[in-house]
């Protein structure tokens, strides 16, 4: 014990004293020197013209740009909204079968189209059911499988051949579903792109109404909100030639 004591003693009497922590700058002088850095700045920038014209055109610059940004954001949303009343006007001349001779090309593609996609409807809408019919199916198989496992825990003697019956119509029946669902997925797609197809003649047929103004009193609504948008975009474009 006394060992130790004297052990840790001479340890401690043998260790170097820890240096002082230094003093760090007083936090007056920084702000000092900071406010002097700061001043000296305000009085180069005040003295150089340059530097002043030169920060001026640049944030100039930024506001233009920043302005400019804005417009063709709303430029593009209006040129969108004109694009949904063509396609509104043509939409409107297939529904109500407007005669015009430039119409008849346009119409006649409308009517092929149309006959596809209700085809394809009836085919997806069959496809969907084979799907739900299998898929009942595949319960009842489960069901069975079920019982025919519970039978042998049970200590009965299990029919292995109806066993492995129902194990290859399990598969089966879930590669059929499996099929059945791609392909309601690629009609889907198909029918998806008919309708656009279909939107893109619309907009084509409203291009032509809206060019020969033709009298129908069906359009005139829209051949009003069609100019107020024309008026908008024509303004819209000048402020942006502006501030290029």
């Amino acid at each position: 014990m006394l060992k130790m004591i004297s052990g840790l003693s001479s340890s401690f009497y043998l260790q170097e004293p820890s240096p002082l922590p230094r003093e760090g700058l007083p936090y007056w002088i920084f702000w000092f020197l900071l406010c002097i850095i700061l001043l000296l700045f305000s009085f180069i920038f005040l003295r150089d013209k340059d530097l002043r014209q030169r920060l001026s055109s640049f944030l100039s610059g930024a506001k233009r740009r920043m302005r400019r940004t804005q417009l063709q954001v709303k430029l593009n949303k209006e040129k969108r909204r004109k694009i949904e009343f063509l396609k509104e006007l043509g939409q409107k001349a297939w529904s109500e079968k407007v005669k015009f001779e430039k119409f008849e090309p346009i119409f006649k593609d409308l009517a092929q189209l149309e006959e596809k996609a209700v085809r394809l409807q009836e085919e997806l809408k069959e496809t969907i059911s084979r799907i739900l019919r299998l898929k009942n199916q595949q319960e009842e198989n489960k069901l069975e499988l079920k019982s025919l496992r519970k039978t042998q825990e049970n200590g009965k003697p299990l029919n292995e051949e109806k066993l492995k019956r129902k194990k290859e119509r399990e598969k089966w029946l879930k590669r059929e579903v499996e099929e059945y669902e791609k392909s309601l997925k690629r009609g889907e797609k198909t029918l998806y792109e008919l309708e656009i197809i279909k939107q893109a003649h619309f907009e084509q047929l409203g291009c032509i109404i809206d060019e020969e103004r033709i009298g129908d009193e069906g359009f005139f609504l829209l051949y009003a909100e069609i100019d107020k948008l024309n008026r908008s975009i024509l303004q819209l474009m000048s402020q942006i030639e502006d501030l290029s």
